[in-house]
Formats: C-alpha cells, structure tokens, sequence
C-alpha cells in the first residue's frame, strides 16, 4: 500500500497513465512544488481524484485545519505583488498597498459543493482568456477548474461591504444593465468604477474572485436589463454581456467565492 503513496509523502495516491503505469508523485503540481519551494500541493486534476475537489486550496494557511471550521485574512507580500499586477494592467497609476486572502471554511464547503454540482452536468468549456490570468500565479491557477469555467474576476465595492462578503459572500443587486446578480470583471478599470468611498488611509477596494461560470449564456452587445430572467433557466449558469467592457453575472451566490481583498490607491512614488 505505502509503494502505491506520492513520493513526496503529501499522503495521496500516485498518479497513474493511460497505459496504467504509475508516476512517482500524485500529480505534477506535486512534483514541481516539491522541487522548487520544499512543500506538497496539489492541482485541480489531483483535488478531484482525491475528493472531488472539496478540500480548499493547497496554498491556504489554513488548509491544515480543514474539515474544522476556520475564518482567517492572510496578508503577504506575494499576494500584494499579484494585486498590484492585476490592477496595473488596466489602471497603471495605481498600487496595492496591501491585500488580504480570506480563508473561510463555510464559504469554501459552499463554493466547492456547488462547483462539484456544475462538474457533474459536464458544461462546455469556454476560453475566454480573462485578463486576470496573465497576473496570476502557478499556485493559484492550476487550482482553477476549466471544465466548470472556472475563473478569477474582478469586482468593485466598498470597504463595508467587502468585510460583510469575506464573511457571508455576495448578495445578489437589484438591478443593472444585465439585471440583477452580481457582477464582475475581468478589466480593473471597470470595476474600479464601482469601487466606493475610500478607507481611513485613502484606499479604495476591490476583490479578487474565484467564480464558476458553468454554462455561459452569451448576450448581444447592449444592455438587456431583463437578463436576469435567466436565473430560473436551469441550462444556464451565468450571461456574458458587453457594454463598454465584458461584464459576467451570476445569479446564485454559492458560485463565488471572494478570496481577495485588495486595498489600492495611486501611487505616490516620486518618478526617478
């Protein structure tokens, strides 16, 4: 039994080919992480085998604590840098002056049972390459399930509001140019607008999301401020609308999960 176990000793089974032959490790991410930074983790592929996929991320401090109910903020440098990559890309002048990740046991088991949901119905997978990847890092992009549409978007918001989300998660808005949902972006300028008021030291806020997009419902250009009717068409997972930017909305709040606070403003560095 124990020659059948990962090599790096992370407790999982090897991974195995087609042809039935065992690999050394559970799966590559295993094999990378253990090699570049002395820790055991996991891609999505490895997750769901394990468990489908219920377990949180791997990067989590507060993964050792999991099944048990846990509510941390991590800040860090890494994910400051990633922040400050993401909004940079749309908004240059801006910095994240700090960005907190949200470990939250019950948001997570939410999020993973109705992610595992949408796996089962086998939806089309759509590439839409959002903006936000190309900022995000190996570790938290591997973890991404692409056969669910599984993406990081951005959404705009206050600081109140951001600190009753990263406890309760979203609720859905009454309105707007697609209806009601929540909504989200994968262009920081864009929601930068809808980031309200400033915090005690200046900042505005915006969140870094997981969201499962499921099957995709992709509208014309335009408003349509009924789209909300699709929220009881049970092929349909989130729209897809354009206005000035790429808006996606989601109708059930189990779809999201907000794992980043990021708290920005201009940058005051003098030019050299």
């Amino acid at each position: 039994m124990g020659e059948e176990l990962c090599q790096n000793g992370c407790g999982r089974y090897r991974g195995k080919a087609d042809n039935g032959k065992l690999f050394l490790t559970c799966c590559k991410s295993c094999a990378y992480l253990k090699r570049e930074r002395g820790v055991c983790g996991h891609d999505i592929a490895c997750d769901i085998r394990a468990n489908g996929a219920v377990s949180p991320p791997w990067y989590w401090k507060a993964a050792v604590q999991w099944p048990e109910r846990f509510h941390e903020e991590v800040g860090g440098e890494y994910v400051k840098q990633m922040g400050t990559k993401i909004i940079q890309k749309r908004l240059p002048d801006r910095l994240v002056v700090r960005c907190e990740r949200i470990e939250d046991a019950i948001l997570w088991d939410r999020y993973a049972a109705k992610r595992a949901q949408i796996r089962e119905r086998a939806v089309a997978i759509e590439d839409f390459k959002p903006e936000t990847m190309e900022a995000v890092g190996y570790s938290a992009s591997s973890t991404l399930d692409h056969s669910v549409n599984e993406v990081w978007l951005l959404h705009g918001t206050s600081e109140e509001a951001a600190k009753a989300i990263a406890n309760s998660n979203f609720q859905s808005s009454s309105g707007g140019c697609f209806g009601g949902g929540a909504y989200f972006a994968d262009d920081a300028n864009k929601s930068n607008q809808y980031a309200k008021g400033r915090t005690g030291d200046g900042c505005k806020i915006m969140l870094l999301c997981r969201v499962t997009l499921g099957a995709v419902k992709k509208l014309p250009p335009g408003q349509d401020r009924e789209a909300d009717r699709f929220a009881s068409d049970p092929s349909v997972n989130s729209v897809l609308g354009f206005t000035d930017q790429r808006e996606f909305v989601v109708y059930d709040m189990a779809q999201i999960y907000p794992e980043y606070i990021m708290y920005y403003k201009e940058d005051e560095t003098e030019p050299t």
